[in-house]
């Protein structure tokens, strides 16, 4: 029988923290800073290009669009770059590039300007992102001990995702180009540190280098890998519900923002306490394939919330977030730390990337399909919308798992 204890040995976290050469600590740190100068920012801009500078609704639509376009459609090449490159040189174009466009975004006022800065810092963000996990993979020198470390980062990111927008709140009372200013030099800072701190030597492939189009095609032969991303891709399908689906359920039931607000506090509190001690669960009791299957289908259970408790809607809200953010500290480090398993030497980088845009598109997809779902503002979303979003979850979580759990007896047969 499973069992699960809230509290962890302080000192085996410190221990795990210490086990981590300097590079991955710092790589690990890099999740809070991130997502700090992010969320500080991003939450307000639509608000500020409709209110402040009083531009239309399509053109808000516009730049909001390409700075996730430069981002999500671009991962692939960013992580690319990263191989041939380096990850170093490109976490700290990403970080530089990153700085530069924030700052360009909370002073600009013309729209070709604006549109300059929403795509430069989504391109940041493509650059940096796949490889600045790929290089922690790379250091890590097991998979337990990659586990802890992404366990770590996802801890850490949630602490930004909580602070970010809090500090973004009182920064932009004062004024956007303010917090465009801070959120820049938060990365203007990182840039800083990787330049001191991460090793210059790190090189991403030890093997000869082959063209871009024909690692491509590789990542496209590698079956069990593309298996893994499009079961994968439902974390990205059920996690944008929190910015679309239940908004629109909170409107409906004419229940105050305040609540939408709880939704986001509680599942960032519930990564920051609970993340290491759910990792140590799944390490000594779940194991990989057991854990991505359980919190994929616990995220899309969650939704049965609005279903069963819709004459309760606080209720109902409060309950999905709680289960929905168990889910998601149980599977989502392990994506992660699985991915590795599939690439190739000197091409981390590059599958991340992929990964990491497929997720984006299916997301965007997702979107527009649930967005034509939801009807006019203030409609009650039907209930057909929450049995297919159950089903993307448990659906996805029992493939996974049967794949991961038939890959890792091939493992073990072989390596017996």
């Amino acid at each position: 029988m499973l069992s699960f204890k809230l509290a962890i040995p302080l000192k085996s976290v410190i221990n795990s923290w210490r086990s981590l050469s300097p590079a991955a600590r710092l790589l690990v740190t890099n999740g809070l800073a991130f997502n700090l100068g992010f969320y500080m920012m991003l939450p307000y801009l639509a608000h500020h290009l409709g209110s402040t500078l009083g531009l239309t609704g399509w053109i808000t639509g516009l730049i909001l669009g390409i700075r996730v376009f430069s981002q999500q459609g671009l991962f692939l090449l960013g992580g690319t770059l990263g191989d041939r490159l380096g990850y170093r040189p490109a976490i700290l174009g990403g970080c530089l590039i990153r700085a530069f466009g924030f700052a360009l975004l909370g002073w600009a006022d013309s729209v070709p300007v604006l549109i300059v800065a929403a795509f430069l810092t989504g391109f940041a963000g493509a650059l940096f992102t796949p490889c600045a996990q790929a290089y922690l993979a790379a250091e890590c020198r097991d998979a337990e001990q990659r586990h802890q470390a992404f366990a770590l980062h996802n801890l850490a990111s949630e602490a930004g995702m909580l602070l970010g927008p809090l500090a973004g709140l009182w920064l932009t009372n004062l004024s956007y180009a303010a917090t465009g200013c801070i959120s820049g030099s938060i990365f203007l800072l990182l840039t800083v540190l990787q330049w001191r701190y991460l090793p210059k030597a790190v090189l991403a492939s030890k093997s000869a280098p082959i063209s871009v189009l024909t690692q491509w095609h590789s990542i496209w032969l590698n079956r069990p890998f593309l298996r893994f991303t499009l079961c994968a891709a439902a974390y990205p399908i059920l996690f944008h519900q929190l910015y679309l689906a239940i908004p629109a359920y909170i409107q409906s039931a004419h229940q105050p923002a305040s609540l939408l607000s709880s939704v986001f506090v509680i599942t960032a509190l519930i990564g920051v306490v609970l993340q290491l001690s759910v990792t140590h669960w799944v390490k000594t009791k779940l194991g990989t394939p057991r854990a991505i299957g359980i919190g994929l289908a616990c995220m899309g259970g969650s939704y049965v919330t609005m279903l069963c408790l819709a004459e309760m809607p606080v209720m109902a809200v409060t309950l999905q977030a709680v289960l929905f953010s168990f889910g998601s500290i149980l599977c989502y480090p392990l994506f992660s730390v699985r991915l590795p398993h599939y690439a190739g030497d000197g091409q981390l980088g590059s599958y991340y990337g992929f990964y990491a845009s497929f997720g984006g598109c299916v997301a965007l997809l997702s979107n527009i399909v649930v967005g034509r779902m939801l009807g006019n503002v203030g409609t009650k979303p039907p209930e057909i919308l929450w049995y297919v979003l159950i089903g993307v979850g448990v659906l996805s979580g029992w493939v996974l798992y049967r794949q991961l759990l038939s890959e890792d007896k091939q493992y073990e047969s072989r390596a017996g």
